[in-house]
């Protein structure tokens, strides 16, 4: 264990010679003779501050050198003093600064001003000589301190006055001419009645007056004499526009008459007071009406609704029209025509010349009619017609889903407008707002599947939840109830579901996901587990596929995780992967949810590896022939019933089609639509090919991905399929494997080999010494450019310099501080001291002054 400080320190003290046994008087004085003579005390106070030093850790401070390099001495700042040093600061302030503290805002010394007193080179004679001087000059001119005449005597910090220029000189100021605004030229003053102003006498004031204004007139003069010039010229100019106006070959311009040109000044006046003229007829403007706001137009458009429903009543009563109707279908400007004779009310107005009729345009607040058909509009009134593209584009391949495409013919809107004006005197105008589903087939139990939209419009116009607190919370659950009627409106006809009422409804539901989003999400995710649980490895209804595409128009399908597409794209998977396709309905279902895949990843192009597995057995599934080695590693099993297209009979014709949603659930297993419904598979999954290839063209792994679907093709147009397949067909197959081909040729092209990760070369590792002999423990030394290299050197020092007065300039604010501090203590303890003091003198006083008066009053 090692000694302790206090043991060391005892040790180095006996070791010094200055505690422990003294010496002897004759030993000690034997050694001031040997040594030279000095002070013993000296030497004490050395030895103990060197022990001192020793003891102390943080009176040195060595710097450890990086590297040690032999025959260096110790380096410039490798050893140092912190305390010391700031111990000599700390004196330098209190000798420099706390001067200059001490000394401000305070007035006083002498300076002295005499002639000649800070001049060494005068002696003292000549001092006294010039003073007298002056003081006698002073003297002998009395009372002409003041005079400026006086060119000796200097004023105007050291100046003559003649030297010396007024801000408004008015010689300097008028003797400058047009031409020369610069130079100074000498007033000419003959004729002006200054003959007797000589130059060597001071002009009077009077006479300067004189001058300026004569001056004044002669400038004005010239002014006017130069005008008169420039008007001379003009007119010869004007005098000479018509030789010029022939030589340009135009015509001149009429002077007379109103002028239309723009550089014309007439021309101007006259459109002037022709505007001036036609602004005095107008009529005064008018205030505007109001903007109504949204509550507002809401409830003036729930009151018409309301008061539509008793007008309809009184009808379908029989009761007499009182007028009511007009004034509910907007007022006495409604043309009810020969239908209000009979009491059938108005019904409904024609759409205008060219444009498009929107049959809930008097009642529908959240849809406005446009080309493409009803384009959402949020509660804000905000127009969203991607809805309306993300329903028409989720199924290119199938033409039955979302309605038909084609256009009305001609004639077709007057049947329409017949059929609705007959439907919508019996659709009322208010429902209640149902809170179970139960209660809402009650209202729609007798309104056709075409008239669903137009209850779901008004009831959301009716509950409005701006209208009322309590509307939000029904129009939330309304929501759930609308979903599920949807699903139930297309589980009743799976081959042929309404698709333009469904289409319409699930906008309906859209526009309510967007105020209720956390309602119809859960109400999604219920059917989605309900899927899960019941149908993901069997058969999907219709409801089902309807769902799905619902989920895609409604919710942002390109989020890494939500909490709708995410468990339904599982949901999907699971069933492309699990279920077997052992019959065509089957097929159909998976066709169209790789569909959905599709449209799912259009934004994100994420690969789904079933959806490519699927397209793949389906299509060896169809082939006529069977391949002999299958290509790729997608499961495949031959199911009991075959799916193989067969050869049709001869002289059969077949037209390409799309696939039809009512191919999914009403396939046929025999006769000639089986063969129709097969080819229409064909063609649909090749076009799925396409589109997932030109969605995931940009994956490292395309070409192991679309290699077996290459194949696959190839396979199908082979000779032997030739006779099954027909002509009509193998064009579409072809075109898909020249798709394909030119994809994965680009892909090949742009495939990078794999390789081993490239690591630089490393050099083998010497134990030789590098010597240079130029070599500099500057780094700048080594770059050629001297110019450089001094102005690196010069920022360098630049940057150790501030750094140093600023550290300075730190130092002294603390080292202020304190000696401000240490002020204001002095101060307060003076004060407090003085306090004190009083207090105690004025106690004394009144203590003797009391036992003055006890005295006295003893006395009495």
């Amino acid at each position: 264990m090692p000694e302790s400080q206090l043991k060391r320190l005892k040790a180095s003290l006996r070791t010094a010679g200055i505690t422990g046994q003294q010496k002897s008087k004759k030993a000690a004085k034997k050694q001031r003779k040997s040594t030279i003579k000095h002070d013993s005390r000296l030497d004490r106070h050395a030895t103990l501050q060197t022990i001192r030093e020793e003891f102390n850790p943080f009176e040195i401070k060595t710097t450890r050198e990086k590297h040690a390099v032999i025959g260096r001495g110790k380096a410039k700042g490798a050893q140092g003093r912190p305390s010391l040093s700031k111990q000599i600061g700390e004196e330098n302030r209190k000798r420099t600064l706390l001067v200059e503290m001490q000394k401000r805002n305070k007035a006083g010394g002498i300076l002295d001003r005499r002639f000649g007193e800070n001049d060494p080179t005068i002696t003292p004679e000549e001092k006294m000589l010039q003073r007298f001087t002056k003081e006698k000059q002073k003297r002998v001119r009395g009372g002409d301190i003041f005079n400026l005449d006086d060119d000796d005597e200097l004023t105007h910090f050291g100046q003559s006055l003649g030297g010396l220029t007024d801000d408004f000189d008015a010689q300097n100021d008028l003797m400058l001419s047009d031409d020369e605004p610069t130079r100074k030229r000498p007033l000419d003053t003959e004729g002006l009645g200054d003959e007797d102003a000589s130059p060597g006498r001071k002009k009077s004031k009077t006479e300067v007056m004189k001058e300026v204004i004569a001056k004044s007139k002669l400038h004005k003069y010239e002014r006017q004499k130069a005008k008169e010039d420039d008007e001379e010229e003009r007119e010869k100019l004007d005098a000479q526009m018509n030789d010029i106006w022939a030589l340009l070959g135009a015509k001149k311009p009429s002077a007379t008459g109103p002028a239309t040109g723009a550089n014309n000044e007439p021309g101007r006046e006259y459109d002037y007071d022709v505007a001036v003229r036609e602004m005095a007829f107008d009529k005064r403007s008018k205030p505007s009406e109001r903007t109504k706001t949204e509550e507002e137009k809401l409830q003036e458009e729930s009151e018409r609704l309301r008061k539509l429903e008793e007008v309809r009543q009184k009808r379908m009563r029989g009761e007499e029209d009182s007028g009511d109707e007009k004034e509910a279908l907007g007022g006495d400007d409604v043309d009810l025509g020969d239908a209000a004779e009979y009491g059938l009310g108005a019904g409904v107005p024609m759409a205008p010349v060219g444009g498009n009729f929107n049959p809930d345009e008097l009642v529908d607040g959240d849809y406005e009619a446009s080309e493409d058909g009803y384009i959402d509009v949020d509660e804000n009134g905000e127009a969203n017609a991607s809805d309306t593209e993300q329903l028409d584009d989720y199924n290119s391949d199938y033409s039955g889903v979302g309605g038909s495409d084609d256009e009305p013919e001609e004639g077709e809107d007057d049947d329409f407008l017949e059929t609705l004006g007959s439907q919508s005197g019996r659709l009322a105008f208010t429902f209640p707002c149902p809170q179970t589903h139960g209660e809402f087939l009650e209202i729609v139990g007798d309104i056709p599947i075409d008239d669903l939209p137009t209850v779901v419009q008004r009831i959301r116009v009716l509950y409005h939840p701006k209208l009322d607190a309590e509307n939000k919370h029904k129009l939330a659950r309304f929501s759930e109830i609308l979903l599920q009627h949807i699903l139930l409106v297309a589980n009743k006809a799976p081959s042929a579901p309404p698709f333009k009422p469904l289409e319409t409804l699930i906008r309906h539901l859209h526009a309510l996901a967007k105020s209720y989003p956390d309602t119809v999400s859960r109400a999604f995710r219920e059917h989605l587990n309900i899927i899960h649980e019941q149908r993901s490895t069997g058969d999907l209804k219709a409801g089902d596929l309807i769902l799905f595409t619902a989920i895609s128009t409604i919710f942002p399908t390109s989020d890494h995780f939500h909490q709708v597409v995410t468990p339904a794209m599982i949901v999907i998977c699971q069933w492309l992967g699990q279920v077997s396709p052992n019959s065509l309905s089957r097929l159909g279902v998976g066709t169209y949810l790789v569909t959905m895949c599709v449209q799912y990843q259009r934004l994100s192009k994420r690969y789904v590896p079933e959806a490519t597995h699927f397209v793949l057995r389906a299509l060896s599934l169809l082939a006529p022939v069977r391949q002999e080695k299958l290509s790729g590693t997608f499961p495949y099993e031959e199911p009991e019933v075959s799916l193989r297209i067969q050869k049709p009979p001869p002289r059969e014709t077949v037209e390409a089609r799309k696939m039809n949603f009512a191919d999914i659930f009403g396939a046929e297993e025999s006769g000639a639509d089986r063969r129709d419904i097969q080819l229409s598979l064909l063609a649909t999954l090749a076009s799925l090919l396409e589109s997932m290839a030109g969605l995931w063209v940009g994956k490292t792994a395309f070409t192991m991905i679309f290699e077996p679907a290459l194949e696959i093709i190839e396979h199908l147009l082979h000779k032997s399929n030739k006779s099954a397949i027909g002509g009509t067909y193998r064009e579409k197959l072809l075109a898909t494997k020249s798709y394909l081909e030119s994809r994965i040729l680009r892909a090949r092209k742009s495939l990078r080999p794999l390789t081993l990760h490239y690591h630089r070369p490393l050099p083998i590792k010497t134990y030789i010494p590098k010597f240079e002999e130029a070599y500099s423990l500057d780094k700048r030394s080594y770059d050629p450019n001297a110019d450089r290299v001094a102005l690196s050197k010069l920022k360098a020092e630049h940057k150790r310099e501030k750094k140093g007065a600023l550290r300075e300039l730190r130092k002294d604010s603390r080292f202020i501080a304190r000696e401000k501090l240490k002020e204001d203590k002095k101060t307060s303890k003076e004060y407090h001291e003085k306090m004190r003091k009083l207090t105690a003198m004025i106690q004394t006083e009144e203590g003797a002054a009391g036992n003055e008066y006890k005295k006295a009053k003893g006395r009495k």
